[in-house]
């Protein structure tokens, strides 16, 4: 039987909604000259204590691989794992935008990696540059999921070199002000990079960006 979930990845559920307060902060007085986003930025000690934050985050979760009994990596994987692979934090990745809401949200099909297609309704989208690029990422909610999270998968340029070939996702938990802190150090692999047995969404096309996105989990 194939393991299947919505997310593929509790674990990053939960992490990423406690992020780092100070995130919510700097969002929380999102009015930008940029429109529906503006790129954040931190002083000496905010990077710091951001840094700790998400170093902190990363060992936990490499002691979740190595020793959960939910751990997606089978007996054998976990006797040799050691670590996940990270990108070096990149602040510059980091981002306050506004969700464009749709007018009219539409149902959509997810493939699956297992075959299967999961139903979810196309929620909005965000607009950011990078790169100088201007970038859409759509948010999907997924019909049964009642974690009220956002679900944003997507694929960039360094795909099958240095993050898993099938895309990252990102996770972020709904907010009634439309106002949200999407931050690319926090993209995480499905399971299914790391463990064939598992089924995860694959990235629509519309979620491809045409950048680099070196931040977030690498290959496994």
């Amino acid at each position: 039987m194939i393991p299947t979930a919505y997310r593929s990845n509790s674990f990053s559920r939960t992490t990423t909604r406690a992020a780092f307060p100070l995130l919510l902060v700097l969002a929380a007085s999102f009015v930008s000259c940029s429109g529906n986003y503006r790129r954040l930025s931190f002083n000496a000690a905010e990077k710091r204590a951001y840094i700790d934050q998400l170093e902190s985050s990363r060992e936990r979760k490499d002691a979740f691989f190595r020793s959960d009994v939910s751990s997606p990596l089978t007996k054998e994987q976990r006797t040799e794992f050691r670590h996940l692979n990270y990108y070096p934090p990149n602040l510059d990745l980091i981002f306050a935008v506004k969700l464009i809401k749709e007018k009219s949200p539409e149902k959509v099909g997810i493939q699956a990696t297992g075959g299967e297609t999961r139903p979810a309704i196309r929620y909005g989208w965000f607009e950011f540059k990078i790169d100088g690029k201007k970038l859409r990422l759509y948010a999907y909610k997924m019909t049964g999921d009642n974690s009220g999270e956002l679900f944003i998968p997507f694929t960039d340029e360094t795909n099958g070199e240095g993050s898993y070939s099938g895309g990252r996702y990102i996770d972020l938990e709904e907010k009634s002000s439309g106002e949200y802190t999407l931050d690319f150090n926090y993209a995480y692999s499905p399971y299914c990079a790391c463990n064939h047995n598992y089924s995860c969404p694959i990235v629509p096309s519309e979620n491809h960006l045409d950048v680099r996105v070196g931040a977030g989990e690498m290959k496994y």
